[in-house]
C-alpha cells in the first residue's frame, strides 16, 4: 500500500471519529442535564472536576476540526489530571482536603494562588489502585506511562509541539487523540452520575454504538 493510500485512509478514518465524536457527545448530553444540583461539598468538587474534563474534551473536538492540532494535544495532560481528580475525590480525598480546597484564604486571595494544592499525580494513582477495582486503575496507568512525557512537552512548550508546528496536520494521531478523550469524557460521565447516586445502564450501549470513536474502556455500575 502506498504512502498516499495510507494517508487518504487516515483523513477517511479520521472524519469518522469527527463524526462519531459530535454524535457521541450529543448522546451524553441528556445524562448531564439530568445531574441534580451538589449536595455537598463533595458532590460539589466532583462535578466541578467532571466539567473541566467536559470543557476539555469539548475543546479538543474544536481544536482537532481546526487542524489546530498543537493545541489540541496541549490539552491532553490537563484533562487527564482532572479526570483522575473526579475519581479520586470520589474515595480518596478526605473532608479536611475537600473543606480547605473549597475554603479561600488570604495566601491565595492575595496572590492568585490555590486555596489548598491538591496530591500529585501518582500520589492519586496509588489511592485509586487501593480504593477502585483494577479495571478502572490499570487504563488510567497505561496512559500516563504511555504518554507522560509527551504531554509535558506540550504543556511546557518542549521540543515535541515546536517540532509539530511545522508538520503537515497529522491525521492518524489526531484521530487517536479524539478516541483518548471520548474516553476520558465517558470515564467521567460514569463517575459524576455515581457520585450523585444515579446509575447508568445505557451507558454500555453507547460504548458498543460508537466503538470506534472510543478506546478500550470498562463501565461498572457500582460506585
Amino acid at each position: 500500500m502506498s504512502e498516499q493510500s495510507d494517508a487518504t485512509d487516515d483523513m477517511r478514518r479520521l472524519d469518522t471519529i469527527r463524526y462519531g465524536t459530535r454524535a457521541l457527545h450529543t448522546a451524553l448530553e441528556p445524562l448531564w442535564d439530568e445531574l441534580p444540583d451538589p449536595s455537598s461539598r463533595r458532590e460539589l468538587v466532583i462535578r466541578g472536576f467532571a466539567n473541566i474534563v467536559r470543557h476539555h474534551v469539548v475543546a479538543q473536538l474544536v481544536l482537532v476540526q481546526r487542524e489546530l492540532d498543537v493545541s489540541a494535544a496541549a490539552l491532553v495532560r490537563p484533562t487527564y489530571e482532572a479526570l483522575l481528580r473526579v475519581i479520586w475525590s470520589m474515595r480518596g480525598a478526605d473532608e479536611d482536603w475537600i473543606t480547605q480546597f473549597l475554603t479561600p484564604n488570604d495566601a491565595a486571595l492575595a496572590s492568585g494562588g490555590e486555596t489548598r494544592m491538591g496530591p500529585d499525580v501518582a500520589t492519586m494513582l496509588k489511592a485509586i489502585a487501593v480504593q477502585h477495582p483494577a479495571e478502572i486503575h490499570a487504563p488510567l496507568l497505561a496512559m500516563k506511562e504511555a504518554t507522560w512525557r509527551a504531554m509535558h512537552s506540550y504543556v511546557h512548550g518542549g521540543i515535541r509541539p515546536l517540532v509539530q508546528s511545522f508538520a503537515p496536520f497529522p491525521h492518524k494521531e489526531a484521530g487517536s487523540l479524539l478516541r483518548n478523550a471520548n474516553g476520558m469524557l465517558f470515564l467521567a460521565t460514569n463517575a459524576v452520575r455515581m457520585a450523585h447516586g444515579l446509575r447508568s445502564p445505557m451507558l454500555p450501549t453507547l460504548q458498543a454504538q460508537f466503538a470506534d470513536c472510543l478506546p478500550s474502556i470498562e463501565v461498572h455500575e457500582g460506585p
